[in-house]
């Protein structure tokens, strides 16, 4: 590829100095007339804007390139004049150069986008005398740099291609006139140098023979069908030079402007898809004046003119040649020395001008013909004059046949312009005269003077091919000049094919006498009336790669001789877009093979000898081929679920990729672990057996190729056994990170397992538990429970229908113990001391615990009595009952507890309130005391707890009314301490006295006041009597009477005036309790000995208050403790003070 990135970099760049042609006739276009050969100096310059895109001609070779147009200025230079041997004569030669830096951004080249530079030289060597051209040396240097990664710049060429002509390369034949024709013949030699990445190896050397048909075929002002002219102001007096092949085909064309001594625009478009433009901007010329160098040549400063004694002379005589010198203003210049040059011959003289600025010699014109042969004289030669690097040339004409007058008829510079629907043609003497029906014509006739006289004014006969004759006038016409007659025909639609004539006659009259040779008088211009060719063939349809024949050999012309076809084919070039490539068969037949699917259009241009043409449309219809799918994989049996790798081989011989071309292969049946789109599978099947996997190939077109594999999947033993376990409302519980669920004793659950297996096995398996279960199915749900805490394993296993068994699954549980479960103890209402407290406590477990829980009751949380875990854990008392009392008053905890066989415990509290009552003071005081005799006080009978009555505390106030401690209260001194004391009152009198006695409460002690009477020693009548009542010599029945008597009476009077009696308590004897007071319990003094004097009898409880009992309180309180109650809700003068 990198030699015809080359190449095709080199062909572009070497088309820039071939002359091609422009349109004419711009406003303001003048006739030049005859011009002979134009000379350079040393430093002359033409600036060229020169403008081309190779992009379809870079495509056309193979290359992934978009180039765009190139624009950039080339610089033209005259660098020497120097002589060189050509035959053995030396020659006066131009060396010239033409330089140009071209670069083009945004140029695309294999994937990458950067900047194309390119930097040309051609050399050239050009004769003096005709600037022809005799050698080329051509310089490229191409570099392309991608943007940004100048690293990657890319060297495509730094060579020299050499080419040399034998003999030199006529492209003008001075003098140049209107109409006039020559042809050229020679031989490019072409050589390679230098060095080129892309161009190796370089080709050989090469020789072609060339030969081109010229014609002047237009003069005045270049322009362009489309109005665009040249840049330079100047050259509208021009050439337009054409040339044709020996098929009369156009094959270059160029504006020559005498004005500035050289070509004013060049422009061709190429059959390989290059478009190149080149038009004149500036002319620069040395030493001259006036120079504006885009629009005026201004006048040399020093002029060297050549003037012959003759323009056109006989072979092998002598002319007279004069070189003349003079300056701008046309002063001559004597005394310069002037070699005059016949290079043809050989001849070379100096001579020296004299006053008149000329210097004079005689030449023999000899006999040498030129390369640019023409059909009216022999040869042409450029007389050469050179002074101080000047030079001046004149042309000679030989003409072997030279007469003086003779006017001709000039068939061979006739033409015709033919209008075939819009399409113009040019028809001349090499192309020929070839019409159809139908056609405009538009033709040219000349009448030119070969003689070197002028000729007489006369007319001409034209004749129409259908007879129709008219005449014109023709002028008097010079030395080679010309005229032409233009007339127009229309052949008929309806012509047969025929051949006409037009003919037109010069000088019927004989007005030219001297005319040397009248049968040159009448042109007879041959016109062919014939058909288009017929086009024979078909549409096709073929397959992709497959070569066709496409034929339309059997495609003829009605009006006889041969025909050829041009094949305009269109085809895919692989970058997805299409392409046209044109192919010429002399047998109208071609073989094609096209890469892609598709409707392809050929168009066949049939072309008969006389240049007509019919133009067929061919389709071809071209098939898409289906891609090539294979599978294969290293195994044929697996293991059903385990992983089988396939691999595709996919290719797709006419896609527009790469081999092995696009083809997307996708697995309809199959899950790929690669994905659907893929050429490698990574798949498995779920049930054992043959099971076929296929693969779809698609190709960029659309087309499908199944492949298939068959593979073997064998048992597999079941797997992946998921254990889950479920509560007793079927909810999942979570296992932890260890996969250990965590439950409770006795919680009844469920487990299940799952195993995976291949589907045909699902439904056959059957589970293994380790505790000795066993079940069939798709899923195992066993329950269990377990009575005992810990750690416990659980073991699964699956087993399908072949035996295959999944191996033991391990899982583990964490039972956990359920702590005992004990219902809250009530609240205990306040007891006395002493009094006895009956609980009950309710504890549970769970089943398997219930046996060995222990409960028990810890009576004393405080301490530690069996020095085993905390204070408060204590079996003080076994069981569910608790019966206790405590005989000091405070606030007492008791606790009921129940441990399972874990150790784990649970336990309730309860708080009991043991009251403090003050003690019941009971005395035995006689009423009655004589003075200065003894006396017992006695409150040993007073009644408290069984605890408190041993630490009571009794003390004595004798005198309620004397403050004997001075505490300023009187009935509270301890004047004696003792439970039974003896005491002799000082003198006789009624004495309130007070027994004061207190528990652990000292600051809540109990009084009782009692009054006795002392008598003094003294007895009166009364005591006397009373004496014999109750004296040791008393009557004992009258004693008893008298009490009885006593008795009834105060009995009588209780019942009459007294409040009636409610409770035991109510007896003077029973201290007061401080409100508020919570009812007692019933068995407070139960533990009182059974010795001490007890009430006599008891009283009925008070009625209920109208708001009922009080709170807490139960009857059977009420019926004992009522009173007291009573009592305290009233204000009493009695006999017991707290």
């Amino acid at each position: 590829m990198r030699r015809e990135l080359g190449v095709v970099i080199i062909l572009l760049l070497s088309t820039l100095v071939v002359v091609p042609q422009v349109e004419a006739g711009g406003l303001g276009s003048e006739d030049p007339g005859v011009s002979d050969t134009v000379t350079w100096r040393v430093g002359d310059k033409w600036v060229y804007a020169g403008s081309f895109d190779p992009t379809v001609l870079v495509q056309g070779a193979g290359v992934d390139a978009v180039v765009g147009t190139i624009n950039g200025d080339a610089t033209t230079t005259v660098d020497a004049v120097s002589e060189v041997d050509i035959d053995g004569v030396s020659t006066l030669v131009y060396e010239t150069s033409s330089k140009a830096d071209f670069d083009k951004g945004g140029v695309a080249l294999e994937g990458y986008t950067g900047n194309l530079f390119i930097q040309f030289q051609v050399d050239e060597v050009r004769r003096v005398s005709d600037l022809a051209k005799l050698s080329t040396d051509l310089s490229l240097d191409v570099r392309y740099v991608p943007y940004g990664i100048s690293s990657l710049t890319q060297q495509i060429a730094d060579i020299t291609i050499s080419t040399t002509y034998d003999p030199m390369s006529e492209n003008y034949d001075f003098p140049l006139r209107i109409g006039e024709t020559w042809n050229t013949s020679y031989v490019s030699s072409t050589a390679w140098s230098g060095s080129s990445d892309y161009i190796t190896p370089f080709p050989q050397p090469t020789s072609g023979a060339n030969h081109t048909n010229w014609e002047i075929t237009d003069v005045g002002k270049p322009i362009n069908s489309l109005g665009e002219q040249i840049a330079y102001g100047g050259c509208n007096a021009s050439y337009e030079l054409t040339s044709y092949d020996d098929n009369g085909t156009e094959t270059s064309y160029e504006w020559f402007c005498p004005e500035v001594r050289n070509y004013a625009w060049s422009h061709t478009e190429e059959d390989i898809g290059l478009v190149i433009d080149f038009r004149l901007k500036q002319y620069m010329p040395v030493a001259s004046t006036g120079v504006v160098a885009n629009t005026n040549p201004g006048n040399r400063n020093m002029n060297l003119d050549v003037d012959l004694s003759t323009q056109i002379t006989a072979l092998n005589t002598p002319i007279e040649v004069w070189a003349n010198v003079t300056d701008s203003s046309g002063t001559p210049q004597p005394g310069q020395t002037v070699e005059i040059r016949h290079e043809a011959e050989g001849f070379s003289t100096t001579a020296v001008t004299a006053a008149n600025g000329s210097a004079w010699a005689i030449v023999q014109v000899g006999d040498a013909t030129d390369t640019s042969a023409t059909t009216v004289d022999w040869s042409s030669h450029g007389i050469v004059a050179s002074s101080n690097g000047m030079y001046g040339v004149a042309t000679i004409t030989l003409d072997e046949n030279i007469v003086g007058l003779d006017l001709v008829a000039a068939y061979e510079r006739a033409s015709i312009l033919r209008n075939r629907s819009g399409e113009l043609t040019t028809l001349n003497s090499i192309s020929g005269f070839n019409v159809l029906p139908g056609d405009h014509l538009t033709i040219q006739l000349p009448v030119y003077n070969r003689g070197i006289t002028t000729s007489n004014p006369t007319t001409t006969h034209i004749t129409y091919p259908d007879g129709f004759e008219i005449t014109e006038s023709l002028p008097a016409l010079a030395l080679y000049e010309q005229y032409i007659f233009e007339i127009e025909w229309l052949v008929d639609i309806n012509a047969s094919i025929d051949n006409k004539t037009i003919e037109w006659e010069v000088d019927r009259q004989l007005l030219n006498p001297n005319d040397a040779d009248s049968a040159n008088d009448v042109g007879i211009l041959p016109i062919f009336i014939g058909s288009s060719p017929t086009f024979v063939g078909e549409n096709m349809t073929a397959w992709t790669n497959e070569k066709i024949l496409i034929d339309a050999s059997q495609s003829f012309d009605a009006d006889g001789g041969e025909v050829w076809c041009v094949f305009d084919i269109e085809f895919d070039d692989g970058t997805r877009s299409t392409a046209n490539q044109k192919i010429m068969r002399n047998g109208c037949s071609v073989n094609w093979t096209w890469i892609d699917d598709g409707l392809f259009s050929i168009f066949v241009t049939v072309t008969d000898e006389e240049g007509d043409s019919t133009i067929q449309l061919v389709e071809v219809e071209i098939r898409n081929r289906a891609p090539s799918v294979s599978i294969f994989s290293q195994r044929s049996e697996v293991r059903v679920e385990h992983p089988v790798t396939l691999y595709v081989l996919a290719n797709d011989s006419d896609s527009e990729d790469p081999w092995p071309g696009l083809v997307d292969i996708h697995w309809p049946n199959a899950q790929c672990e690669e994905g659907y789109y893929t050429r490698v599978c990574t798949t498995t099947a779920w049930e054992e057996g043959l099971h076929t996997f296929t693969a779809v190939g698609t190709d960029d077109d659309g087309n499908q190729t199944y492949a298939t594999i068959d593979i073997e999947f064998t048992n597999i033993a079941p797997h992946d056994v998921a254990v889950a376990m479920w509560d007793e409302n079927n909810n999942l519980i979570e296992a932890s990170g260890q996969m250990t669920w965590h439950v409770l004793e006795d919680q009844v659950v469920e487990l299940s397992a799952r195993a995976e297996d291949s589907i045909d096995d699902l439904s056959g398996l059957s589970y293994e538990w380790s505790f000795g279960v066993s079940t069939d199915g798709r899923e195992s749900r066993v329950p269990t429970v377990w009575t005992d805490a810990g750690m416990q394993t659980i073991l699964v296993k699956a087993i399908d229908s072949e035996g295959e068994d999944s191996g033991w699954v391990e899982r583990w549980v964490d039972v956990h113990n359920m702590e005992p479960q004990i219902e809250q103890l009530p609240e205990v209402m306040a007891v006395a001391e002493g009094q006895s407290v009956s609980l009950s406590g309710v504890a549970w477990d769970t089943v398997s615990d219930m046996d060995e829980l222990i409960v028990c009751w810890d009576v004393d949380p405080g301490a530690d009595t069996d020095g085993i875990g905390s204070a408060d854990d204590d079996c003080d008392v076994e069981g569910n009952d608790l019966t206790w009392s405590w005989q000091n008053a405070g606030v007492y905890n008791v606790v009921f507890h129940a441990t399972d066989d874990n150790g784990a415990r649970n336990s309730s509290s309860a708080s009991i309130t043991v009251l403090n009552l003050p003690p019941m003071i009971i005395t035995n005081v006689p009423s009655k005391a004589v003075a200065g005799e003894s006396i017992t006080l006695d409150a040993s009978a007073t009644r408290d707890s069984i605890i408190d009555r041993e630490y009571l505390t009794v003390v004595w106030d004798v005198d309620c009314s004397v403050d004997s401690d001075g505490d300023g209260i009187k009935d509270n001194d301890a004047d004696i301490v003792g439970s039974k004391v003896e005491y002799k009152f000082p003198r006789a009198g009624k004495f309130k006295i007070k027994a004061i006695v207190w528990d652990e409460e000292i600051l809540k002690p109990s009084s009782k006041t009692m009054v006795v009477e002392v008598d003094s020693p003294d007895m009166t009548a009364f005591e006397e009597v009373m004496e014999s009542l109750t004296g040791e010599d008393a009557n004992p029945f009258i004693q008893l009477m008298l009490i009885a008597i006593i008795i009834a009476g105060i009995a009588l009077l209780l019942k009459r005036g007294q409040k009636k009696k409610k409770s035991v308590w109510d007896d003077d004897d029973v201290p007061t309790i401080e409100a508020p007071l919570e009812a007692p319990a019933m068995n407070v003094f139960g533990a009182l000995d059974t010795d001490r004097p007890q009430p006599e009898n008891t009283t009925q409880a008070p009625p209920i208050p109208d708001e009922g009992l009080p709170d807490g309180w139960s009857m059977e309180q009420w019926q004992h403790y009522g009173h007291q109650y009573t009592e305290m809700q009233q204000t009493d003068d009695g006999s017991y003070e707290m």
